[in-house]
């Protein structure tokens, strides 16, 4: 297999489909299936994918892709059938996103107004300062 390079002069991804930023974010997850395995067979294997050497397509049909990654797949699926059975919502990172901007802005609103109000309040101490000062 004749590996194809991206612009810093690693090895494509062969799923990215010629999509740069695609297979950095692949890659950047190979990486870290490679570093956090303790299968040190399997650590050489990612490495051969990362290197260019064999294609993500052939490693993913592997039996050793396969037995290290089904332990992980399979607690994702347990994890995500707790959350749906809790009736609990997933959020996508933009809404996450959205959502903290919100938050701040409300957090900035109430500032502002805690401000206003403690003018207000001042004003209101003057105003009562010279009621008492005004002989009635």
């Amino acid at each position: 297999m004749m590996a194809e390079f991206d612009d810093d002069g690693l090895p494509m991804m062969d799923i990215a489909r010629g999509d740069q930023s695609a297979s950095r974010a692949v890659r950047k997850n190979l990486e870290i299936l490679r570093d956090k395995s303790e299968n040190s067979q399997f650590q050489r294997f990612v490495q051969e994918v990362l290197d260019g050497r064999m294609s993500l397509r052939e490693a993913a049909r592997s039996s050793l892709f396969d037995a290290e990654l089904s332990p992980h797949i399979d607690m994702f699926k347990e994890k995500w059938d707790e959350t749906m059975a809790e009736g609990q919502e997933v959020v996508d990172a933009e809404e996450v996103d959205r959502l903290t901007g919100l938050q701040a802005e409300v957090r900035r609103a109430l500032g502002e107004i805690t401000e206003k109000m403690q003018e207000l309040q001042r004003l209101k101490e003057q105003l009562d300062d010279l009621d008492v000062e005004r002989p009635g």
